[in-house]
């Protein structure tokens, strides 16, 4: 009998060069696995470009007062980032009607 260990993901990236030869690097959310005297490693979850964006659903009735509490200050809404905050955007996906917060 072999005893089930618990996995601990982490996040690797992995540089992909371009067609115009910049270097982009990806991001994904790993885990390791003991798999008949081997390690392996399987993909969670592609986290895109930046490993720190966030997306949050919101509900669409809540949209308006959000955009206006942005346009006065994060600090209103009890929102507190920790580093560097480069982008806070509403996205609205169309197809699944949608409305989401991201944060970069």
């Amino acid at each position: 009998m072999v005893p089930i260990m618990g996995t601990m993901g982490f996040i690797r990236n992995k540089p992909r060069r371009g067609k115009d030869g910049t270097i982009q690097d990806y991001y994904y959310l790993v885990e390791n696995r003991w798999e008949k005297g081997e390690t392996k490693q399987k993909v969670v979850k592609y986290l895109g470009t930046s490993p720190n964006t966030r997306e949050l659903p919101i509900n669409p009735a809540q949209a308006g007062p959000l955009a206006q509490a942005f346009m006065s200050g994060l600090k209103e809404l009890g929102i507190n980032i920790n580093g560097r905050l480069r982008q806070v955007s509403l996205v609205y996906n169309p197809p699944l009607k949608k409305l989401t917060l991201r944060i970069e």
